[in-house]
């Protein structure tokens, strides 16, 4: 019996590195397979009312902007098939005694000459806001942009004392820049 002890003891030890030791690893890789979302009803920007006051040609006037989700309106898509429902805006000016200066509706084909078939396609008419007065015109910054992304096509829409409209594709990146002062460049000083 005491020799069978050592033997015992040898058969433990193996047994317990053997059962110690790692095991083989797989090399699969398991993964879960990505699957498109389906697109969703077509999705409406929420609607937007902003009014500003402001004086021009020693005057003071009120505008008001609307922007509603129209679903007369074509609908647009976007690479993966989902539809966004366009937007029509409403522009309306008036005068200090209330009567009416200006009144328009603007969708995206007002913007037509200005934005390209891509955009024509995949574009809404989403940003509409008052700028400032410059001269004899009210501005407007606008945008028709691809919806829910940063891609826009930026418009400058100007009003004159006659009613009259101008629009142009806006080449600045940010119009607040334009008034802001230059600082001049200082010489580095001499030691």
């Amino acid at each position: 019996m005491k020799q069978l002890l050592p033997i015992i003891a040898v058969i433990l030890l193996v047994g317990t590195i053997a059962s110690c030791s790692s095991k083989k690893q797989r090399e699969d890789i398991i993964t879960t397979k990505y699957e498109k979302p389906a697109p969703q009803g077509p999705i409406r920007t929420d609607d937007y009312k902003d009014t500003k006051q402001f004086r021009w040609l020693d005057r003071d006037y009120t505008c008001t902007i609307e922007r509603m989700a129209d679903d007369s309106l074509p609908m647009v898509k976007d690479e993966t098939g989902q539809q966004f429902v366009d937007n029509r805006v409403r522009v309306v000016i008036t005068r200090a005694d209330g009567s009416k200066f200006f009144d328009k509706e603007f969708t995206k084909v007002s913007f037509d000459s200005y934005i390209n078939e891509d955009y024509r396609k995949t574009g809404i008419l989403e940003g509409f806001v008052f700028d400032r007065v410059e001269n004899s015109e009210v501005r407007f910054a606008c945008s028709v942009s691809r919806p829910q992304s940063d891609e826009f096509i930026p418009l400058i829409l100007s009003v004159n004392r006659m009613g009259n409209i101008d629009i142009k594709q806006d080449t600045r990146i940010d119009t607040e820049m334009e008034d802001a002062p230059v600082a001049p460049e200082e010489e580095p000083a001499e030691y």
